[in-house]
């Protein structure tokens, strides 16, 4: 059975059929604590972060029911999409009953009047934390940053900048009509566009109007805070499993590029994932006194618990860690129950079952273990969460995990690892003109030590240059015929192929750019190669003639409204057989 939505705000069909079981009547009954049983499934609040504030409504089976002087306790099953979360949730809000479906040629005159009397809205969380949306208290976070008012909002302004907000009557000088401009910005935010200077002397540009241009980064700057300069569209940010493209024992000079690549997409955080999913990627840089590596197994620290005000980037354990957020996430990947107390282990016959976990060591790592890279962020492959438990051996609760290799390919520090990372020609990757900067830098040095007359020649020094690696990539013999039989894209085969006297990732990135679609910016998936010799992929081609547009997306070159979208299968092919299981992702 399926339903037709209707949204009664502006009487509109909702676009699709919903199945049966995503529709269920609103819970509008409560239950009290006295009548309520084991085994009964009911609705609940709770908050994943802190279970002393107001959350989100869950479905609950309750397991066992406490009963103490002062307080009263549920323990169960929490049901959170497809996963399963066994929690102590103290009875403070209502507990509703979960309605049963009834259809409206079915309804009684009691269930109108039932409707109607229990309209009320369940409690949510507030969206200011420091005064809980009460409308009667000052507070300088949800009101204005000088007086804490909330009166009058339609004279409050959001500063574009620090996302604060002013009355316009309370600013000096106060405003009486509003900004015309497009962005506004406080006067701790503003730039003076009107700052005295010197006669001769140029207005000092500040930071924000110092923009620097894309292709061009200072490299000399340090790397804390660059920003990403390119995006993975070959996964989704919530893949799971090996990144299409990307080699085991993969190295990159920085973080940064880890995250570009799509290895691991925080610049700065240990780990990648969501807490209603499960862990994506973790990055290996440091750790605890207490945990070890074995290379194919190893124990890893959950993250929070430490003070990292004054924009720390690390900090001695100062409180308990809690199983949430990331620490959640990571423990999701267990093939086993999550349970927040006492954690949980996988069996050691199916562990390889649990969800799988990117792995980055970091040239950090290196004062603990053998097994960190000597330099930069390497990919080291796919493990899997054996086990996980608190441990209170410093003083304060800290979750631990052990992680177990589960990985076809040869580990990076292996014998055959390293014969197979020679074989494709992996070497450091470094960021799009970085290596020209030490040059040029290193030029700079070398000419301010050496002392050259003005009439002896033969005393300069030479200067040295990086001299770029060159590890030929050899084709397998099925991809070249592919690329021999691809006619139509020859020139673009033939530019990609000049680059494998550079490896295999320089191969990789020729083929990236060279065979990416023009609409979704991906590489192309279903190839369709048009009379003008461009390749679009057959998903996006047909949402163009879908708008009747009936041009090429990349030339504009006329195809007709009845043009035969017939898919390349040699460029398909290739293109898998370069980046294999990039197709299930699509």
């Amino acid at each position: 059975m399926f339903y037709e939505i209707l949204w009664e705000f502006d009487n509109t069909l909702y676009p699709d059929n919903i199945p049966e079981v995503y529709v269920r009547p609103r819970a509008q009954r409560s239950i009290p604590f006295d009548e309520l049983s084991i085994d009964q499934k009911v609705m609940i609040n709770y908050n994943l972060e802190n279970n002393k504030k107001i959350g989100l409504w869950f479905d609950f089976t309750i397991t066992k029911i406490i009963i103490k002087r002062t307080w009263r306790e549920l323990v169960g099953q929490l049901h959170i999409s497809n996963t399963v979360l066994c929690i102590q949730k103290r009875v403070i809000e209502e507990i509703y009953a979960i309605e049963a479906p009834k259809l409206l040629t079915e309804r009684t005159v009691e269930d109108e009047r039932l409707m109607i009397s229990n309209g009320k809205c369940r409690p949510t969380a507030p969206n200011c934390d420091e005064c809980e949306d009460n409308p009667d208290e000052e507070c300088r976070a949800c009101g204005c940053k000088i007086c804490a008012g909330k009166e009058e909002e339609n004279t409050l302004l959001i500063c574009d900048e620090c996302d604060d907000m002013f009355h316009m009557k309370c600013l000096n000088p106060p405003l009486l009509e509003l900004p015309e401009e497009a962005y506004w910005y406080c006067p701790e935010c503003k730039n003076d566009e009107n700052e005295i200077v010197k006669a001769g002397d140029t207005l000092k540009k500040t930071k924000k109007q110092l923009v620097r241009p894309e292709n061009e980064r200072n490299w000399g700057g340090g790397m804390a805070c660059v920003r990403r300069q390119k995006v993975c569209y070959m996964v989704p940010s919530n893949h799971s499993g090996p990144i299409p493209g990307v080699d085991v024992g993969t190295t990159w000079k920085f973080r940064i590029q880890v995250s570009e690549a799509g290895v691991h997409r925080p610049p700065v955080a240990g780990i990648h994932g969501r807490p209603s999913d499960c862990a994506y990627s973790i990055v290996l840089s440091g750790g605890y006194e207490e945990d070890y590596d074995n290379g194919d197994e190893f124990l890893y620290s959950g993250s929070g618990g430490r003070d990292l005000s004054g924009n720390k980037r690390t900090n001695s354990q100062s409180k308990d860690q809690e199983l949430s957020r990331m620490n959640l996430a990571l423990a999701k990947n267990c093939n086993a129950s999550v349970n927040t107390v006492i954690g949980a282990s996988a069996n050691e016959n199916n562990w390889e079952k649990g969800k799988p976990v990117r792995v980055v060591r970091n040239y950090k790592l290196g004062k603990f273990s053998k097994y960190a890279p000597k330099e930069g962020n390497r990919y080291d492959g796919i493990y899997k969460v054996v086990k996980y438990y608190p441990n209170t051996s410093n003083g304060f609760r800290m979750w631990k995990y052990v992680l177990r290799r589960d990985d076809p390919t040869p580990a990076p520090w292996t014998k055959k690892g390293k014969e197979r990372i020679e074989f494709l020609g992996l070497k450091m990757l470094y960021p799009d003109g970085y290596l020209d900067q030490e040059n040029n830098m290193k030029n700079e040095i070398s000419a301010k030590k050496r002392s050259i007359s003005d009439n002896d020649e033969e005393g300069s020094v030479p200067i040295k240059k990086f001299k770029k690696s060159k590890s030929v990539f050899y084709l397998e013999d099925e991809l070249k015929d592919l690329i021999e039989n691809d006619k139509v894209n020859a020139k673009l085969w033939d530019e990609c192929k000049a680059t494998l006297i550079n490896g295999k990732p320089a191969f990789l990135d020729c083929v990236s750019e060279r065979f990416k679609c023009v609409c979704c910016l991906g590489i192309l998936y279903d190839p369709v190669t048009t009379p003008c010799e461009h390749n679009i992929c057959l998903k996006c081609l047909k949402q163009t003639f879908d708008s009747k547009i009936y041009f090429c997306p990349t030339c504009r070159y006329s195809l007709g409204n009845i043009y035969d979208m017939e898919v390349n299968k040699t460029l398909s092919s290739a293109l898998l057989l370069i980046y294999p299981g990039y197709k299930g992702e699509r």
